[in-house]
Parts: C-alpha cells; sequence; structure tokens
C-alpha cells in the first residue's frame, strides 16, 4: 500500500522539480543577457557624459572669455577717462546677450563700490567678498569667477566675474560683470538631452553655480565631499563616476571636466533610465517570450502531475474523508453525540461530550440512554423518557430540532444544556446527531434579570417614575409600564410616540416641554423639566421630566429619560406654601399687636416714672425740713423713722430714674457709627477709679477693641459692666477687672468682662437680665437691679447678644457680642 502511494508522490515531485528546473534555467538565462545588455549601455553613456563634459567645458570657457574680453575693455576705459565708463559699460552690456549680464560695477582698492550701472547707490562695502580678496591679494592679473549670491538689487542669484585694476603697478580695484546665473542655467539647458539629464556648472570646491535642472533649489548647496573632482588625491582634470543626485535622488552616469584656469567644474548626468530605456521594448519581448517558453514547460509539467496525482486521489480520498471527520469530530470543543434510532443507546460520543457528561472516559458514555444524563423530569414536568421520545420523533420528521434540556450528572449535580438534534442515513441505519451547549450560566442570568427587572418595575411604581428611550435614528420611542401608569394609557392598545406624548402635555407647558428637549440635544447637555399633564376627564397631573441625548461622534443616536409622578409633592407644597402665607400674615399681625403693645407699655412706664417724680420731691423735702426743724424734739425711734423715709425715697428716686432710662433706650433711634471700645472702656475705668481714689484695683483692657454701634448706648453697656465689676469687687483685697476680646473661627468676636469680685449663684442666672431682679441683698451692695436689664436691651437692639456665668466668691465674666466687631490684641 505505502509502495503504490509513495511511487507516484516521488513521480509527481521529480517532474515538478524539472519544471522548475527548467523555468528557472530559461529566466536566467533571460536576465543574463539583459544584464549584460544593460553594462554596455552604461559604458557607452559614460563615454557619452564625459565627452559632452568636455564640450560643454569649452562652451562655457568661450562665454567666460567674451566675457573677460569687455572686461579687459573696460578696465581700460576706467584707467584712461572714468568720465565715459557709463557709456561704455551700457554699451557693453546692450551687445551681451539680454539676460546675460545684470549689471557692472567698479571697486576702488578698500572694497568700496564706486560705480554701478544700476545708477547712484549706497556706497556699499564688498571688501570682505571672497572674489575681491581673490584679486587683492594674487598680485596678478586674472579672471576670477566667484561664488553665487543673492542679489538685492536684482532680486535674483548672481556671480561675479572680475579683472583687478592695477594703476602704476598696485592693486587700485577691481570691475566686475554681475553674472545671472539662471542665464548660464539656460545656457547648460540648450544641450539638447532627455528631460531627467542634467547639466551643473559648479565652483572648484563644489559650491553650485548653475544648474540645468532646479536652478534655484541648487543654489547655496555644495555637493557632497565624495565627489572625484574634490578629492585632492586625484590628478587628472576628467572622470566619470555614478551616483543618486543630491537634489532629486535620481541615479546618473556623470561625466566632469576641470576648468583649472578659472577654478571651475563641468558635470553632465545622464539618467539611468533614460540611458536604459532604448532596450527596454527589446527587454520586455525577451521577457514576453520567456514567459511564453515558462508556461509551455509548466503546462507540460501541470499535465504530467495532474495525470499521475488523479489516481492517487481516487485512492487516498475515501481515507481521507474519514480521517478527516474522526479528527474534526474528536478535536471539537462542541460536544457532540450519535445515538441509535432504534434502541436509543449512543454509540459515539466526544471527549468535549464526556467532559460535560461528568464521565472520566468514553466507554462510561457508550450505551447509555438519554434518560441516564438527564434530570428525573423536565421544565415543564414531564419525564426525561417522555419527552426525548418526542423530539426524536420530531427531529426525524422535521429534519433537525433546537431545544431546552434539563441534564444531571453522575454526582447528582444538574445543569441547563441546549440541544441541537438532527437525524441522517449511515450504512443502512437511522441515527441521530446531537451537539450540547452548557446554558447553566445563561439561565441564571436570564433568571437574575427578569427578577432585576420585576424589581426595577416594582420600584418605578412605588416611587412614580418612569423611564423611556427615544431612537433618534428609527424615531421609535419605547416606555416602561410606569410611564403607562402615568399617562393613564394601556400599553396593549397605545403605541408610544413623540406626538401622544406631546398631546397629553397640558396646552400651555407643550413649547417648554418641546424647546427644552431641544436645546438639550443641541447642546449636549441634560435637561429637567416640570410641567403638567392634562387628563381627558380635565384633570391635572404634575411631572418631573428629566433626560439627556447619547452621541456617536457628532451624530445624535438616542435619548433616554425618565418621568415621575410629583403630583402629590406638588400638592402637598401648594398646601405648605399656603399655610406658609396664613402663618406670615398671622405673625405680622401678631407681631404688630406686640409692637403696639410695648410702646403703649413704654409710654406708661415712662409716664408712670415722670409722675413719680413730683409727690416724692415733695416727701424728700417735706422728711429734710422735718428733719432740720423738729429732729432735735424727735425721740430717737422717730429719727429712725424719718431717715427710714428718707432712704426709701431716694432708693424710689433711683428706681424711677432707671425706669426712665430704661424707658428711654427702647424708644432712642440707633447711630451706627464705629467705636474705639478700647479708648471707652478706659474712660470709664478712669471716672470710677477717681470715684472712690483709696481703692486699689488691676485693670487690664485689650487694646484695638472696636464695633460697629450706638457711641452712646455702648457708654451705657461699659458703665453698667464695668460699674458692676467695680461694686462688686469692693469687699475683695487685691481686686482685679478686664475687658478682652476673642475672635472666633466662624467670624464672630466675643468681648468678656470679668472680676474677681463676690460672684453670683448660677441657679439663679436666668434672672440676671430681667428689671428689679437682685440676686445680693441691698445691704450688702446697694443697686435698682436695672443695668444688666439695661445692657441686655441696648445689646439686642444692636442685634448682639449678652451672658453671664459665676460663682459665689469666685467672681464673674459677662461676654457679650455686637455684630461687625474687631477682636483687637492683648
Amino acid at each position: 500500500m505505502n509502495t503504490r502511494t509513495g511511487s507516484p508522490r516521488a513521480l509527481v515531485a521529480l517532474v515538478a522539480l524539472l519544471t522548475v528546473l527548467a523555468a528557472g534555467f530559461l529566466w536566467w538565462q533571460s536576465e543574463r543577457s539583459q544584464t549584460q545588455l544593460r553594462e554596455q549601455m552604461l559604458s557607452q553613456a559614460e563615454q557619452r557624459s564625459l565627452q559632452l563634459a568636455d564640450a560643454m567645458g569649452h562652451q562655457v570657457a568661450r562665454l567666460l572669455n567674451v566675457l573677460d574680453l569687455e572686461l579687459k575693455g573696460l578696465r581700460r576705459e576706467w584707467l584712461r577717462n572714468p568720465a565715459l565708463f557709463d557709456e561704455e559699460a551700457r554699451a557693453v552690456l546692450d551687445a551681451l546677450p539680454p539676460g546675460f549680464v545684470t549689471h557692472v560695477s567698479v571697486i576702488d582698492a578698500q572694497g568700496y563700490m564706486v560705480y554701478n550701472s544700476r545708477g547712484p547707490q549706497e556706497r556699499m562695502y564688498v571688501g570682505d567678498r571672497e572674489h575681491f580678496q581673490a584679486q587683492k591679494q594674487s598680485g596678478g592679473d586674472r579672471l576670477v569667477v566667484g561664488k553665487p549670491v543673492q542679489s538685492r538689487l536684482v532680486n535674483e542669484w548672481t556671480i561675479v566675474v572680475n579683472r583687478p585694476i592695477v594703476r602704476e603697478g598696485r592693486f587700485d580695484g577691481t570691475v566686475q560683470f554681475i553674472v545671472s546665473t539662471d542665464y548660464l542655467a539656460s545656457e547648460l539647458a540648450a544641450l539638447q538631452l532627455s528631460p531627467r539629464d542634467v547639466v551643473t556648472l559648479m565652483h572648484a570646491d563644489g559650491t553650485f553655480i548653475a544648474r540645468s535642472r532646479d536652478n534655484q533649489s541648487a543654489m547655496g548647496n555644495r555637493v557632497p565631499g565624495d565627489r572625484p573632482f574634490l578629492d585632492p588625491a586625484v590628478s587628472t582634470d576628467h572622470g566619470i563616476f555614478r551616483v543618486l543626485g543630491m537634489l532629486d535622488g535620481t541615479p546618473r552616469t556623470y561625466g566632469w571636466q576641470r576648468m583649472d584656469e578659472h577654478r571651475l567644474v563641468v558635470a553632465i548626468g545622464l539618467e539611468d533610465g533614460s540611458v536604459l530605456s532604448a532596450l527596454e521594448p527589446g527587454f520586455a519581448r525577451g521577457r514576453a517570450v520567456t514567459g511564453a517558453l515558462t508556461l509551455l514547460l509548466v503546462a507540460c509539467g501541470g499535465l504530467i502531475v495532474v495525470l499521475l496525482l488523479r489516481s492517487a486521489r481516487r485512492e487516498a480520498a475515501a481515507k481521507a474523508r474519514e480521517a478527516f471527520r474522526r479528527r474534526l469530530f474528536d478535536s471539537s470543543y462542541v460536544p457532540t453525540v450519535v445515538m441509535d434510532r432504534e434502541t436509543f443507546r449512543m454509540i459515539d460520543c466526544n471527549p468535549a461530550a464526556q467532559r460535560i457528561y461528568g464521565y472520566a472516559s468514553r466507554e462510561e458514555v457508550l450505551g447509555k440512554l438519554p434518560i441516564d444524563v438527564s434530570a428525573p423530569r423536565q421544565y415543564d414536568g414531564s419525564t426525561s423518557l417522555e419527552k426525548s421520545r418526542e423530539y426524536v420523533e420530531r427531529a426525524h420528521a422535521e429534519g433537525s430540532l433546537v431545544f431546552e434540556w434539563l441534564h444531571q450528572r453522575p454526582d447528582g449535580t444538574q445543569w441547563d444544556g441546549e440541544c441541537h438534534l438532527m437525524g441522517f442515513e449511515s450504512e443502512g441505519r437511522s441515527l441521530m446527531q446531537f451537539t450540547l451547549q452548557d446554558i447553566t450560566a445563561r439561565k441564571r442570568t436570564e433568571a437574575a434579570l427578569r427578577e432585576s427587572e420585576a424589581r426595577l418595575k416594582e420600584a418605578q411604581r412605588l416611587a412614580r417614575i418612569g423611564n423611556w428611550q427615544l431612537d433618534l435614528t428609527t424615531h421609535q420611542l419605547t416606555w416602561s409600564d410606569e410611564i403607562f401608569r402615568i399617562f393613564e394609557l394601556d400599553p396593549a392598545t397605545v403605541t408610544p410616540t413623540y406626538k401622544r406624548f406631546i398631546h397629553a402635555v397640558h396646552p400651555d407647558d407643550r413649547d417648554l416641554v418641546h424647546e427644552m428637549y431641544r436645546s438639550s440635544v443641541e447642546s449636549r447637555q441634560p435637561y429637567e423639566v416640570v410641567h403638567r399633564l392634562l387628563m381627558p376627564d380635565g384633570r391635572v397631573k404634575y411631572v418631573l421630566e428629566s433626560g439627556f441625548t447619547q452621541y456617536e461622534g457628532d451624530q445624535p443616536v438616542h435619548s433616554v429619560g425618565t418621568v415621575q409622578d410629583i403630583t402629590e409633592v406638588r400638592m402637598a407644597e401648594e398646601a405648605l406654601r399656603r399655610l406658609n402665607e396664613e402663618l406670615e400674615v398671622r405673625v405680622a399681625e401678631r407681631t404688630r399687636e406686640l409692637s403696639m403693645l410695648n410702646r403703649e407699655l413704654e409710654a406708661f412706664a415712662y409716664s408712670v416714672a415722670h409722675d413719680l417724680r413730683t409727690p416724692l420731691r415733695t416727701i424728700d423735702g417735706f422728711a429734710q425740713l422735718l428733719d432740720e426743724d423738729c429732729g432735735d424734739t424727735l425721740s430717737p425711734q422717730g429719727r429712725g423713722y424719718l431717715r427710714r423715709i428718707l432712704v426709701a425715697v431716694q432708693r424710689m428716686g433711683r428706681l424711677t430714674s432707671d425706669l426712665l432710662t430704661l424707658a428711654h433706650l427702647s424708644r432712642a433711634e440707633l447711630r451706627r457709627e464705629p467705636v474705639d471700645l478700647s479708648g471707652m472702656a478706659r474712660a470709664v475705668a478712669d471716672e470710677l477709679a477717681r470715684s472712690d481714689p483709696s481703692r486699689q484695683v488691676a485693670w487690664h483692657i485689650d487694646d484695638g477693641m472696636r464695633v460697629t454701634a450706638d457711641p452712646g448706648l455702648m457708654r451705657v453697656v461699659l458703665e453698667n459692666l464695668l460699674g458692676n465689676a467695680w461694686k462688686y469687687t469692693g469687699l475683695t483685697t487685691d481686686a482685679r477687672i478686664s475687658l478682652t476680646g476673642t475672635a472666633h473661627a466662624n467670624g464672630t468676636v466675643e468681648f468678656c468682662v470679668r472680676d474677681n469680685g463676690a460672684g453670683f449663684d448660677m441657679t439663679y442666672a436666668s434672672q440676671l437680665f430681667e428689671p428689679f431682679k437682685r440676686l445680693h441683698r441691698q445691704q450688702e451692695f446697694e443697686g435698682t437691679g436695672v443695668g444688666l436689664a439695661t445692657v441686655h436691651r441696648v445689646l439686642e437692639r444692636h442685634g448682639g447678644w449678652v451672658r453671664g456665668e459665676g460663682a459665689v466668691g469666685q467672681g464673674a465674666a459677662f461676654y457679650f457680642s455686637v455684630p461687625g466687631a474687631v477682636a483687637g490684641g492683648r
């Protein structure tokens, strides 16, 4: 068997090898002939370029000789009569070819231009130019050709050709022609060559002077130093080289010729393509013949190979098909099982099926029934045996069938599979093949998705929020169930459209909704709008609509958003607004009543206090007269009664004055202005110290404390707070009183009046600022109980506050604050 199959293959390989060798020899011979022809043509091109370079060198020399002859004549004229030089120079320019020489100039021995045929010019210095220095330093009489420069006078690239002016044996300047490089380039281009050939005139150091092609690009450049005519070791005045063009990268064969007399080099480059173009038709014909012979050889060899392979293919085809089927079956990652339709037994399976069923080997699977790898019951509750027979019969009748099946592995774990069942015939047997796919993860994902969708619908129902999506390509609008409920539409009979949505919007809100959506699409920004819905029965609903548009590049693709029913919230807000309005009216009315009552009480207090003064003065006066006139006749008990009357009257007088002051403070207009609290406190402290010089009190008042308040009222505050501190330290040795300011992080400033006097019980701190409430007996410390109430009233009118802290026998501290205060420093 191996001999029969091996022999045709060896024969086929031999025929193919001979065919390839014959074809290769033909092409090798063809290419070899073409290469030899190319080398011959390029060799001829080298000689031709060298001849052309020599001829062009003679032509350039003739041009320079013409210029040299005219320069000598102009030099003689300059030496003989400079006054007539201009006329002679213009005649020479007219005689020369147009555009050849742009102008004539004369340079003196110091390097300054003393004549220019283009008319008077500024005194230009050219003494540092190379062509001038060459003449000045040579000491001889020779023609010098300069390097190209961009002329400002004629606005083009030019070269200087000059002769020295020698007067009485010494150098006296130069006379020079300014020659256009464009003209020289046109003269070089006059040589009849192909469009890609190039003629170049260069300085001896490789600087371009003129070029027949791309002359402007060449100006200011030099050829690389590897050119043979730049090599000092090359002694010949001509030669040949091949190189890529410096400016255009074109391969050319160059012939060059030195002009040592003028330190110039002429190079002519013949493009390889144009040189070889004459051979291309012959090469093409040769390739065509070679190709035809090759095709003939290949056709003959192919025919022989086909005849040899035809017999071998028939023999190998059946075996290859079976091997391929088996290999494909076993290597497939898709679990595949073959079952006998008559016995329902599995007769074949691949390794993938063995693994998915949970068996260790293929042999364990063969012979099994479908129910052996299935769960007892399927999804619809029927037994696996009944369901499997039903599916087999359907697949046999229909040709194929796809269904889902609940499987069970030997260890009891169940998994979901998607089965593709189809019937086929093999060697007279009716067989069934089914492929499997484990879809357990997909089924779980689908179940989770269904559960998530159910939870989303329930959440939307509870929150009364629905979502929508608009495909801007197909204009298809999709609503969630909650939107149908909000719009009170039946999803079974109503198809969502933008027109239906706008129709449900209240007519007064339609333009607003449409404009908000249009603006959102154009600006690519989300939008949010509250609008009304008009129900068919006339009811109005309020909804909060929001959305945004997604883009692909610059193209909007679809819009998504939500609609929330906020009718109940809006109604609650409206009810709350009405309640607030009613409360505001009631508060304003109550405030007005309280204001009237306060004014009446203040007027009453003022009236009572004012009216009490007259009888008090009367009682006080008669009591003093009684003491003065009859005091000696009264008994000790009577005089005691009289003193008690006088003390009571005086205390009643102070109470009346304090009551009038408190009433005045409640009515007085505030005049806010900057107040130096530190300076005012020191003034009050000085007054207190002068009232009792015998007392020794240690005062501490921070510097820089300032407030914006009514100066008079702030003095009342300090007089009462510092006065109380002075009074309640009256029985304290080493008394200390301080006023400090502290700035807090929230921007407020807190002032503190602290003393180490009698202090008070914090149990009664709530009574500190009530009028006529005193925490000490009159016998201990005199007073009316109005001072702290006055402080509280003044600070409250300024928008501030006051509070007190203390302990019996340990002193007291009163803290207060006024808006716009500055703490100062210690």
